[in-house]
Parts: C-alpha cells; structure tokens; sequence
C-alpha cells in the first residue's frame, strides 16, 4: 500500500508514480517529453518547486515541495489526469492500435474511464532529513544506472533526469530548484 503522509507544505516530498500494470510506456522519448514538459509546468506556475526528478520506462520519481494552495493530492490528480490525456493523444495522432488496446484493457472496469496510463495512487515520502534527501536524490539519480535498467553508463549521461545539474552543474533538461539548502 503506497506511504501518502499528513500533507505539510513546508515539507519537501520524495514520490513515485507508476504507468498501469508497470508496463513500459514511457520508453519512447517523445512519451517521456510529455512528462518532463508536465514537471516543467506545474514549477513553473508555481504549483511546485521541483528538485529532482527522472523519467523512468514504466514510473517517474520526484522531489518536490508543493506552493501556495497547491496540495499533494491535487497536484498528483492533475498531473496524472493531464500527462494521461496528452500520452493517449500521441498513440491516437500514431494510430497506435496495440498501445490504446493496452490501455483501454487496462480501464475495464473503471467506471468513465476508456483508456487506464497510471496506476491508481502514488506512494508519496516526506522527506525528514538532509541525509533521508541526499539518499533520495542519489537514489533518483542512479536509477537508470541500475543493472536492470542500463538506460545509460552515468547519471549525467541520462537525459530525463536531474542529474547532469547535481553532478556537473549544467543544465537539465527542464529548470530544477536547487536542494542545496534542504541538503545542509
């Protein structure tokens, strides 16, 4: 059962989020595009500040620390409901049977829902300590590093990460908040 704990706007968040059925439809740049141009967004109007993230084949790990009115839940929603409808959009404007037949498999039995791109909730971490985030943001980095993964040899050689601005001190590619004072 995913972690969703007491929502704290001071507090920064550690969370992941997974395509239905862990099945890899975020393998495709153009997909992931869809979700990085999403991150993008919701920082730059202020819904969030976003401190690491990256782009997975099948979930997306981010930090963030949610602004103004703007909660946990809601933000996690309109995400989700967005990058959805935009990643259906892409299979339809590709006339990609297979993908959509995948998708609207996966929402049998949702009630008004025709095709199904996440997994129903989110596991959300509130990050407590400057070690529990530098662990995180270690962890988010090396992901696509990892053994079962080999999306690259380096984490800055990853695109949809964060890590070429923590690592290198270069852009990434969207705009990232710096941790540095929650790492201190």
């Amino acid at each position: 059962m995913p972690v969703r704990p007491d929502f704290d706007p001071n507090h920064l968040y550690f969370i992941t989020t997974t395509a239905t059925k862990r099945a890899h439809l975020f393998r495709r740049d153009i997909i992931k595009r869809i979700i990085i141009d999403s991150l993008d967004f919701m920082r730059a109007v202020s819904w969030v500040s976003l401190f690491a993230f990256v782009v997975m084949p099948n979930h997306v790990h981010c930090i963030v620390r949610f602004l103004g009115d703007h909660t946990l839940s809601g933000v996690m929603r309109d995400f989700k409901k967005h990058t959805s409808r935009q990643i259906i959009r892409q299979y339809q404007a590709e006339k990609n049977d297979q993908a959509l037949g995948f998708l609207a498999l996966a929402a049998e039995g949702v009630p008004d829902q025709r095709f199904k791109v996440w997994e129903d909730g989110y596991d959300a971490r509130d990050v407590f300590s400057a070690a529990f985030l530098r662990q995180k943001v270690e962890y988010i980095h090396n992901n696509p590093c990892q053994s079962h993964w080999m999306l690259a040899e380096r984490p800055e050689d990853y695109t949809w990460s964060s890590a070429r601005y923590y690592l290198l001190g270069q852009p990434a590619i969207i705009f990232v908040d710096d941790a540095s004072e929650w790492l201190s």
